[in-house]
């Protein structure tokens, strides 16, 4: 990662129900990492309770795909509002190499982001847990429509980033590219320039540190993944994984009785219906 820039770092799909939504990745040939329970502050006052959702992982060599569904609904659901939106993509996270200075810069740039929080839990890790640690800056909901932007400072990676953890059935390697959808003339390319620190070049803005962020009208998602309407606007609608061969998704999915497509620029992608609720693209790196 670039000292100073941001990379691309993870998206969070969430579902209302996570045995089924896992299941589904793993149809799609992600090995995923074991379920680990959410906690965090509860209307009641606590600042380390149990929520009602839990999430699993995917885990490549650069970023991942965070899966967050219901486990108990009598809890504290955090992402009520965004669940009764639509199931899918809610969450983008741009990875930083230390929050203080990365805040400090975000804030010149774009208001709405609030200091660096403190986070930890206790993540899977072989047969047990280690303490996950990590620090995050979150957008303030009400201003940003497209879901929820998170700038993390990783301070335990090697807790999630397990080596044994990134060998996929369908080759992942990388997290290449989150793509939005949103009206011509919106907001949104302007601000993710903004929190990126980067200018986009025909919709599509490179992290300094890795990856791509890319904003489509309607019609040119469209376009590009084959007459594919994304579930709200403006949103995060797909996102792009490298694999080391094209085969192992292709086989991944016919074995599993998916279908696939090819978008206009060569991929093979999976339907927001048949992925959690967000298009799921594969391409050769």
């Amino acid at each position: 990662m670039t000292k100073g820039g941001l990379s691309l770092d993870h998206v969070g799909f969430m579902v209302r129900d996570l045995d089924a939504g896992a299941a589904r990745w793993r149809d799609l040939g992600f090995q995923l990492a074991a379920r680990s329970p959410q906690m965090g502050a509860t209307p009641d006052g606590a600042v380390m309770a149990p929520w009602a959702t839990a999430n699993h992982c995917a885990m490549f060599e650069r970023g991942y795909l965070e899966l967050i569904g219901i486990t108990d609904p009598t809890k504290h659901n955090p992402w009520t509002a965004f669940l009764d939106r639509f199931e899918g993509i809610h969450i983008t996270a741009f990875r930083c190499p230390e929050a203080e200075t990365a805040y400090a810069a975000l804030a010149q740039r774009i208001d709405g982001f609030d200091p660096p929080l403190q986070r930890r839990r206790d993540a899977p890790y072989g047969d047990g847990v280690r303490e996950f640690r990590f620090r995050n800056i979150f957008s303030q909901d009400a201003l940003f429509p497209e879901g929820r932007f998170i700038v993390i400072e990783h301070q335990t990676p090697e807790v999630i980033w397990q080596p044994a953890l990134m060998t996929h059935p369908n080759g992942a390697v990388s997290f290449e590219e989150v793509v939005f959808c949103a009206e011509p003339g919106s907001p949104t390319q302007g601000r993710l320039e903004a929190i990126i620190g980067a200018e986009a070049d025909g919709g599509h803005i490179a992290l300094p540190g890795g990856g791509v962020a890319t904003v489509l009208s309607p019609a040119d998602y469209a376009a590009r993944f084959d007459g594919a309407a994304a579930p709200d606007l403006p949103c995060a609608a797909a996102v792009v994984i490298g694999v080391d061969d094209m085969a192992k998704p292709a086989d991944c999915l016919e074995s599993s009785g998916i279908t696939s497509k090819r978008s206009s620029d060569g991929t093979l992608f999976v339907s927001a219906d048949d992925a959690n609720g967000g298009i799921v693209a594969f391409r050769p790196v």
